[in-house]
This record gives structure tokens, sequence and C-alpha cells, in this order.
């Protein structure tokens, strides 16, 4: 028999367990309390010094952050006590994190472009030279040379000991058909995944890189964290499935985003609301420094912008525009969307790993063999 104090349990309560520690919510009770318990063996503490690159992926819109788990004697506003995590009562706030990078690049451009500054020129010419059909900057070859140039430039410097990449979909927005650009980031989405492998297997012990660093490699489906952050009932309207490989959904047509090139036009009307409910819940934490406590000048700087772009989106239907300070204010909000998304998605899956460790340790039934 699987596990029977945890059987006892209703369905929703044990879905809200399951929430709580980022793993899939849909099956029968026993298949729910399999689920706990397999997660709970395979569970391995986050050592003292885990470096989390959190990576929201796309070709014009890459943004990635670098995060720590925040010490628990660091000052915060009085939260709510924390309570412990029983299926009828799951972690579902999110603990202090540290802040100590925190980018968005665009890989269409060339690799000796500025971080977090590209654009102007150069992104026109390229714009101009994709429209008329010169080169292919998406080909195999490039592509790979951009991931492997990405890696060693932009992020294995950050030393993380855990990399956590954006799961993509197949499909943009509920459409019948597979687009290019689709295609195109989820071809960046292998290769990434690629090179980190490639990379730990190059490592002594097959598990790090090569210079000793242990390093952790895990894909992180959209819609777990969005469901984390609003659990059901928490947004206005319901958010529709999005079609992914063999997977349910609770964000909808949200895991491809932005307007123009990048992951499709997000014009599904509860995608838009859930994007303004993750900018509005990264922004309140940024004010508040209840939730990012920025450690580097860099990262104090971004959160800077970020809480500028916040306000200039409250002033985006005041007053008459010129297109300039339209299309500026848009690139602002693209930016935010990226940016918040790389943050509150490694944010949310050190809450996970917090939350499991509790799970362990008040429930160590879990640990036993079971059978079904």
């Amino acid at each position: 028999m699987t596990n029977v104090p945890l059987l006892k349990h209703s369905a929703a309560s044990l879905q809200a367990l399951c929430a709580s520690c980022g793993l899939k919510k849909s099956g029968t009770k026993a298949a729910l309390v399999l689920r706990l318990s397999l997660a709970a063996k395979h569970f391995q503490p986050l050592p003292p010094n885990t470096r989390v690159l959190s990576i929201d992926l796309g070709l014009k819109n890459f943004a990635f952050s670098l995060l720590s788990p925040a010490p628990a004697s660091t000052p915060a506003p009085a939260p709510a006590p924390p309570r412990a995590p029983t299926p009828s009562s799951p972690l579902l706030n999110i603990s202090p994190v540290h802040l100590h990078a925190w980018h968005r690049l665009d890989l269409t451009l060339p690799p000796s472009s500025t971080p977090d500054e590209q654009g102007g020129e150069a992104a026109e010419k390229d714009n101009e030279k994709e429209e008329e059909g010169g080169g292919d900057g998406f080909s195999p070859a490039t592509l790979s040379a951009v991931t492997v140039d990405l890696v060693k430039s932009h992020l294995l410097p950050l030393q993380p000991t855990h990399v956590l990449i954006e799961r993509q979909r197949f499909r943009t927005g509920g459409a019948a058909a597979i687009f290019e650009w689709t295609l195109r980031v989820n071809t960046l989405e292998a290769m990434l995944h690629a090179v980190f492998a490639a990379l730990r297997g190059a490592a002594p012990a097959g598990d790090g890189l090569p210079n000793g660093m242990p390093l952790v490699v895990d894909s992180v489906l959209p819609r777990r964290v969005a469901g984390f952050l609003f659990p059901d009932g928490l947004l206005p309207v319901p958010v529709p499935e999005p079609e992914v490989a063999g997977v349910g959904s609770l964000t909808g047509a949200g895991e491809g985003k932005r307007k123009g090139k990048g992951k499709g036009r997000g014009g599904n009307g509860a995608y838009q609301l859930l994007k303004k409910g993750k900018v509005d819940v990264l922004g309140a934490g940024l004010k508040e420094g209840q939730l990012v406590v920025p450690q580097t000048e860099q990262a104090r700087e971004m959160v800077g912008l970020f809480l500028e772009g916040l306000a200039a989106r409250g002033q985006r239907k005041r007053g008459r525009k010129s297109k300039e300070e339209k299309d500026a204010v848009d690139e602002i909000l693209t930016k935010m969307d990226d940016l918040s998304d790389a943050v509150l998605q490694g944010a949310v899956w050190l809450q996970w790993q917090r939350n499991l460790e509790r799970l362990v340790k008040e429930r160590p039934e879990l640990l036993e063999t079971t059978e079904m």
C-alpha cells in the first residue's frame, strides 16, 4: 500500500502539496503520494555556496539572473510566520534571495555587443538583413557557435552551481502550425543543454565542470512557476491550457511571449494578465526589499532600471505620446517581462527546494519503500 497516512488527505490537499514543491499535480491520490515519495528520496539539500543561474529563453530576449538563498538572519519586514508544508497548508510564500547578476541579451546581434545595451543601429541592420533574406544566422552551425560563446563568455564566469533553463513549448499561442521562430528558440534550448552536458561530462567526476565546480542543470516549466505564484483563484480569469509536449497546463498561451519576433504574440487576455501579475509581484518585492536583495553594483543598477520601467508603465496611458515615445515604453515593458521571469523562476525554484527539504524532515515516512 502506498503511504497510508498521506492517502487519508484529500486529492486537493495532495495537489497543493505537490504544487508547493514544484511537482506535477495531476493524477490519482496514489500517484500524487508516489510522486512526493520519489521527490523526497531523490532530494539533495542545497550546499551553502549555492549559486542559481536562472535563464528565461529567447533569441532577441535572452534574460538571466544569478541568485543565492539569503541567510535566515537576513533582515526582512515581518512576514507571515512560516507554516509546515502539510497537505492542507503548503508553503506558498517565497523566502528572500540575493541577486548577484541580472542581464538581458539579444543573441541575434554580434557577440561583441554589450549586455543590456544591445540594440540601436546594430539591431536595425540585423533586422534589415533578415527581412532581405541575406545570410542565415540561425543555421545549426551558426547557432551552436552563438550558444558556446554565450555559455563561455556570459554564463560560466558567474560560477553557478545550478542552472535553470526555461522549458519551451512546441506551439505558439495555440496555433495549429509550429512557427519557425519557435523552432529556433527550441534549438537554442537543446544546444544549451548539450553544451552544459558536454562540460559536465568533461569533469573528472562527470557531474560538474572541468575546474571542479559542481553543476546541476534542470528544466523549469513556466506554468508551474505561475501556478506557485498565482494558485487557483488568485487570477481574475482562468488561464487556458497551452499545447506543450505531453504536459498539462496552468498558465496557458503564456509560455511563448512578447510582441513581434521572439516567442510569439501573447495575444491571449489571460496571459497578458499573468505577465502583468508577475511584473507586479517582482516590482513589489523589489520596492519593499522582501523578495530580492541586490548584492552587486550591476544588480542594484538593474533593480533601479526595473523600478523605473514599472513607473513608466504606470504613465503609459497618461497624456499623448509620440510614436518614438510609445515604442520606447513598449521596449521597456518587454524587457521587464523577460527580466521578471528570469528572477521569479529562480526564486520560486529555491522555495521549492526549501519546501521539499522541510517536507522530508516532517514526513520521514516518504523515505520508506513504497509498494503499489
